[in-house]
């Protein structure tokens, strides 16, 4: 629309007033500037606390863009979000109610302002950490064959952040039915577009091929057109699109932190459409603005009237069993451990539930005839047998964790393959800062049943970026599990364990060496080898009758060199170990250790990674916690780069010869 057409068009409307088809939209968009005002209001009295993120000058966006969406398309939305929420679930009073910390709100006082929950509806505060989240509600959507989209709102700051571009790319890669919302008010926060934006935002999008739409909140009824069309696209050609919506947000980022010229926020506030329809018709303004305000006084007092959250439960750790039992070790196999992940992936296919996303896990693809599947072999030709169901990703370790994350969130039962476990750190912030966050922070509104998992550890000669062992850093994130394969343990009992009782995202983590290993049978001379009677089993492998010398603990692919050493010291040493591996390294249980530890008093951590706030670290810290009596302690790990020369990699990280040492210095030192 021409800027004459709208002079045109405005002039019109102040001789009739504004088009009554949009006065429903109008008077959504002052409740909604109106709660925002309150709750400005509420801070300023010291009646809530933390950080607002006020919309107003942005209403018009909210309103135009939930206009006519299904009741279960898919919401995710951003740290300024109020506006979002209400147009779409019109729950002024949960939201008040939320922002006050009260039981009553939107996900009982525990989310604020930027965490919200409703059906089909989420918001967190970590700019474009939802987008690829959306994304995977997409992929459930388009999997499903049930016309629903997903939509995601994000600002022009954002276009900073590289987890949009990978999302904008896997939407349209696989053809997703996602609306990207752009809300262009030129700022992020204080800083202006012109310092930290060049070229096109709609370039940006076609030449991820992205359709591209624009609209703006200074003219409503043509936003309300451009919405529709861009909602239409994508529902009806399951193709995502990009939407960028000018606008201007009136009020400063947060509650005062404002840096912009006074002259630039004074004439954006005079074109402000609220501001002219108050200018131009003060009577039907005052008329709406009464109503609205009355009802949000409404809500407030209800609000106010429940209660207070007051205490947040935390994590405890999990209670010794006093009658931890233990049984035979009984797995049986003459596969290698990566066929048998193969087979026991292959077994669970059968749920139509189960999909798997990754780097280079298809076996065959229109572009090759040469078979793959998978950096280890582990996926092999699953994906010619459950088509669709195995899908190659792009290298964007991110954003597959989120799409993995939506997939979650809407009912499939997403496994996620990260390449090589270094790279798992650029996904970190989806694990810490969403995937497992979710289901306290929405107050259980919402399950992430996402298990991830990646090949881990050295001696292969891959060098200081590709031979880490990097478990250190996920450990201890509330609500994520941590599980570590071992070589006395069949893989497909951990991965049973995990699609049965695992409602919360889980990181499983595969020793490389181990792949090319088969299960373990062989007993140890002079040794019993069990396994708890649990989910997630322990291995314990103690000398037969006699007492232990030195508790030795370790998990995945160490036992491996554990047990070589723990056999020379008995061998050559008479020095009697019992060794400890757990398979859930976090919640981690302690009742095997402390058992064992009470009994030596003495004990070895091996572990590959850096020992240094490790899990070794964790279970001495536990030990006297529980007043464990030690008499001695050690750890081995490594606490350097990883150096490509195979000798000098093999020397560095615990090694049978280092680890037996250790155990001679325990014993008689």
């Amino acid at each position: 629309m021409s800027i004459h057409t709208q002079e045109i068009q405005a002039a019109e409307e102040k001789k009739t007033g504004p088009n009554p088809s949009l006065l429903p939209h109008i008077k959504k968009a002052i409740l909604i500037r109106k709660t925002e005002e309150k709750l400005l209001e509420l801070f300023s009295l010291g009646k809530l606390n933390g950080t607002v993120h006020t919309c107003v000058g942005q209403e018009f966006s909210a309103v135009a863009v939930m206009h006519n969406l299904l009741p279960d398309d898919f919401i995710v939305s951003n740290h300024r979000g109020h506006g979002h929420y209400i147009a779409r679930t019109g729950d002024v009073k949960g939201l008040i109610a939320e922002i006050l910390g009260k039981q009553s709100g939107s996900v009982g006082g525990v989310g604020g302002s930027q965490h919200l929950a409703n059906h089909k509806y989420l918001s967190n505060g970590i700019q474009g950490g939802m987008s690829p989240i959306a994304t995977g509600v997409a992929l459930a959507n388009k999997l499903k064959k049930n016309n629903n989209i997903s939509v995601a709102f994000t600002g022009d700051g954002t276009f900073g952040e590289g987890i949009l571009y990978e999302s904008f790319n896997i939407a349209a890669v696989w053809e997703l039915p996602v609306l990207f919302v752009i809300e262009n008010n030129g700022y992020a926060q204080s800083t202006s577009m012109q310092q930290t934006f060049t070229g096109s935002i709609e370039k940006r999008a076609t030449g991820f091929g992205l359709a591209y739409f624009q609209g703006s909140t200074e003219n409503p009824e043509a936003l309300l057109q451009v919405c529709e069309e861009a909602k239409a696209y994508t529902r009806n050609n399951s193709k995502p699109c990009l939407l960028e919506i000018k606008t201007f947000r009136l009020n400063s980022h947060s509650k005062s932190d404002d840096n912009r010229a006074t002259e630039e926020v004074k004439l954006a506030g005079q074109k402000d459409y609220l501001n002219t329809i108050c200018k131009n018709f003060p009577e039907l303004f005052s008329e709406l603005e009464a109503d609205a305000k009355q009802y949000i006084n409404a809500c407030l007092a209800e609000a106010e009237a429940t209660e207070t959250l007051t205490h947040y439960p935390t994590a405890e750790p999990a209670a010794l069993q006093t009658e931890l039992k233990f049984e035979k070790a009984t797995a049986t196999s003459d596969k290698r451990i990566n066929v048998l992940l193969y087979e026991n992936f292959k077994e669970n296919f059968s749920n139509e539930s189960f999909i798997m996303i990754g780097e280079d896990i298809q076996y065959l693809t229109p572009f090759t005839d040469k078979p793959y599947g998978g950096a280890f072999k582990v996926t092999g030709d699953l994906s010619e047998l459950y088509p669709g169901r195995v899908r190659n990703t792009p290298i964007s370790e991110a954003a597959i964790i989120g799409v993995g994350t939506g997939l979650a969130i809407e009912g499939f039962r997403p496994l996620v393959e990260i390449m090589f476990g270094d790279f798992l750190t650029l996904g970190l912030d989806q694990l810490l800062q969403h995937a497992s966050k979710f289901k306290k922070m929405f107050n259980g509104r919402v399950n992430v049943p996402l298990v991830v998992r990646t090949p881990m550890g050295g001696k292969r000669g891959y060098g200081p970026t590709h031979s880490q062992s990097l478990e250190k850093f996920f450990l201890g994130i509330p609500d994520l599990n941590v599980m570590a394969l071992n070589h006395r343990l069949h893989p497909g009992t951990v991965y049973n364990a995990i699609f049965k009782n695992c409602s919360d995202p889980t990181l499983v983590i595969e020793n490389k060496i181990l792949y090319t290993r088969k299960l373990n049978e062989a007993p140890i001379e002079g040794f019993t080898i069990e396994q708890s009677v649990e989910n997630f089993p322990v291995i314990k492998i103690s000398p037969e009758g006699a007492n232990a010398d030195v508790t030795v603990i370790c998990y995945g692919g160490m036992l491996e060199d554990v047990e070589k050493a723990v056999q020379a010291a008995f061998d050559e040493e008479d020095i009697l170990c019992e060794i400890i591996c757990p398979t859930c390294l976090h919640p981690l249980d302690m009742s095997a250790i402390a058992q064992s530890v009470k009994k030596t008093c003495r004990v070895l951590i091996a572990e590959e990674g850096a020992s240094f706030a490790a899990l070794g670290s964790e279970i001495i810290a536990r030990l006297a916690e529980l007043s464990v009596p030690l008499k001695k302690t050690a750890r081995l790990g490594n606490n350097t780069v990883i150096p490509c020369s195979f000798a000098a990699e093999n020397n560095l990280l615990p090694n049978p010869h280092t680890i037996l040492q250790s155990i001679k210095a325990l014993k008689n030192g």
